[in-house]
């Protein structure tokens, strides 16, 4: 039982932490007692040592998601007009939003001034990871659960049947609403943008590397 439980807790540490020191933490917990402060105490170094592995791709990914998730659950709960779609056109124009272009190209600058070599991969990674409640809000609209309502500037959404809507407002770009077909392809057709801000924020930082290594003349 002890060895059972002192295992679950080293896989709250990541691989190559484990790989290091995983056999010394053991010995440790199998020949001291384990009380319940002790295992909290465990479980939220290796949280702690999780988070500081996390990679930049991961944690650019993870707050684009985050944003996103944000948006969506903001209009569901509480649409407010026309001026509060411009906070969730990173759902209805991912494409289009500065912000996401920023967060990649700025992931490929960092990624590259410390000596990755592929900038646009770590942007492809962070889009997929962001990607994931579009996703999720395509499948969730095929399967009906979850429904849009085109509208004006000024209008707010009526709920007649109890459902989950989504308000989309369409302005005067007459843009499309969204469909569940795009939002589950959306990390496909959002890759090619992310590899080409990564790459442009790639060679910015290869440039700006390159500088900071350049000798200093007499």
């Amino acid at each position: 039982m002890r060895t059972r439980l002192v295992s679950w807790l080293l896989r709250f540490y990541p691989k190559a932490w484990r790989a290091e020191y995983g056999a010394e933490l053991a010995s440790m917990l199998l020949v001291r007692p384990l009380g319940a402060a002790i295992v909290i105490d465990v479980a939220a170094s290796g949280m702690w040592q999780r988070m500081r592995a996390i990679d930049a791709s991961t944690a650019a990914g993870i707050g684009l998601m985050l944003v996103t998730i944000a948006a969506l659950v903001s209009n569901v709960m509480a649409p407010t007009g026309y001026a509060f779609s411009e906070r969730i056109d990173l759902l209805q124009r991912p494409m289009r939003l500065e912000l996401y272009v920023l967060v990649m190209a700025g992931l490929g600058f960092w990624t590259a001034s410390r000596g990755n070599h592929w900038p646009g991969r770590a942007a492809i990674r962070a889009s997929i990871i962001a990607s994931i409640p579009l996703v999720v809000v395509g499948v969730l609209m095929w399967a009906g659960i979850l429904s849009f309502v085109e509208l004006s500037p000024g209008q707010s959404p009526i709920s007649t049947d109890g459902g989950i809507i989504y308000a989309f407002y369409k302005g005067q770009q007459q843009i499309p609403g969204p469909a569940p077909l795009v939002m589950v392809l959306s990390p496909l057709l959002r890759l090619p943008g992310a590899w080409l801000w990564g790459s442009v924020g790639g060679w910015l930082g290869r440039t700006y590397a390159d500088w900071r290594r350049r000798p200093i003349s007499a």
